[in-house]
């Protein structure tokens, strides 16, 4: 190998190897890695190898709790292969990193669901980056404000405030952008009401309006993204 270009290649392909040691990829993973070096995408090439590279690690970490029944069947390697082409189309670092935890938590749920993998794929999809905060403040808003250091009394307005009220303190944006926000989510059965309906009294912490307003489906969603 005499350039640089074999070297990035070969160390592209060991990637792929190491990840079918514990993965039944057929000629999938090698398949549009090629396809990606044939087009010369750069960008695209090296989202793809980082996906591999993260995959590959983390399926180390959990191998013993694979469920063999899920990627035992050909429909596996049609949801590997979406979720590939999902993140290499994705300019977001954060959601590539949600497309490659939905087929991890897939691989190691008990359900055999395919379907379902592929649902959570297409739902992340539809959303951007202000949607998926609003998810993040809601499936835990205690502990979203503690790790980003939000002081609570800062967005305090008296003993009652609607949730779209205190999310737009939380999140420092205006109220257009969280109604837009909350108007998708709601849409998509993630968020039990529009959140400008919801009011409470929240007794000198606004984060108890924000409690339990995550649908069912919003819960199980947001459980996937988690790596």
């Amino acid at each position: 190998m005499n350039n640089a270009k074999e070297i990035v290649e070969a160390s592209g392909k060991a990637i792929i190897k190491n990840l079918a040691r514990c993965l039944p990829l057929g000629s999938t993973a090698l398949d549009i890695y090629d396809e990606l070096q044939s087009k010369q995408v750069g960008r695209k090439i090296q989202r793809l190898e980082e996906f591999y590279s993260a995959l590959d690690a983390k399926i180390l970490e959990v191998e013993n709790r694979i469920n063999h029944d899920f990627i035992s069947k050909p429909d596996f390697q049609d949801v590997f292969e979406e979720a590939t082409r999902y993140v290499v189309q994705e300019r977001l670092e954060k959601k590539r990193a949600y497309f490659k935890n939905i087929l991890v938590n897939s691989i190691i749920s008990t359900e055999c669901d395919y379907d379902k993998t592929e649902r959570y794929f297409r739902l992340l999809d539809n959303l951007g980056n202000i949607e998926l905060e609003v998810m993040a403040v809601l499936d835990n808003p205690k502990d979203y404000c503690a790790r980003h250091d939000i002081q609570l009394d800062s967005i305090m307005n008296g003993g009652h405030m609607s949730a779209e009220g205190v999310l737009t303190g939380i999140l420092r944006l205006n109220i257009f952008e969280v109604d837009d926000a909350a108007t998708i989510l709601f849409s998509n059965g993630l968020l039990k009401d529009n959140l400008i309906n919801i009011k409470r009294e929240f007794a000198n912490n606004p984060i108890n309006v924000l409690t339990n307003i995550l649908t069912i489906r919003g819960k199980k969603f947001m459980g996937f993204l988690k790596g």
